[in-house]
């Protein structure tokens, strides 16, 4: 398994660390999918709240009818104090993807 962390920087980005390394653009809310080979797969949500929420950014994940057992766990965003990040160990060959790329196909 390889972890992946992800978690919204600025107002308007998400990030993606560690064995996916990725940037997407989130002005409103943002979504995007991680599929493994075996077809698993599961959606994120990230969304950058309005001042005076408890934090920056609400981060969540959605089933999609192949939910995978992956460990996924709430940890902080790195260099930020206070700011959530999802941390989800992946199996080799899982790819991510953004919801407005997929519009298309």
């Amino acid at each position: 398994m390889n972890k992946i962390t992800i978690y919204g920087a600025s107002d308007d980005l998400v990030e993606v660390e560690g064995y996916i390394s990725d940037e997407f653009s989130a002005y409103g809310p943002w979504s995007g999918k991680l599929t493994a080979p075996n077809g698993d797969s599961l959606r994120i949500r990230a969304e950058f709240c309005k001042p005076g929420s408890e934090s920056e950014w609400q981060l969540s994940i959605e089933n999609t009818g192949t939910f995978p057992d992956w460990p996924i766990r709430f940890g902080v965003r790195p260099d930020r104090d206070g700011d959530p990040a999802l941390v989800i160990d992946v199996p080799d060959g899982t790819t991510m993807t953004d919801d407005d790329s997929e519009e298309g196909n």
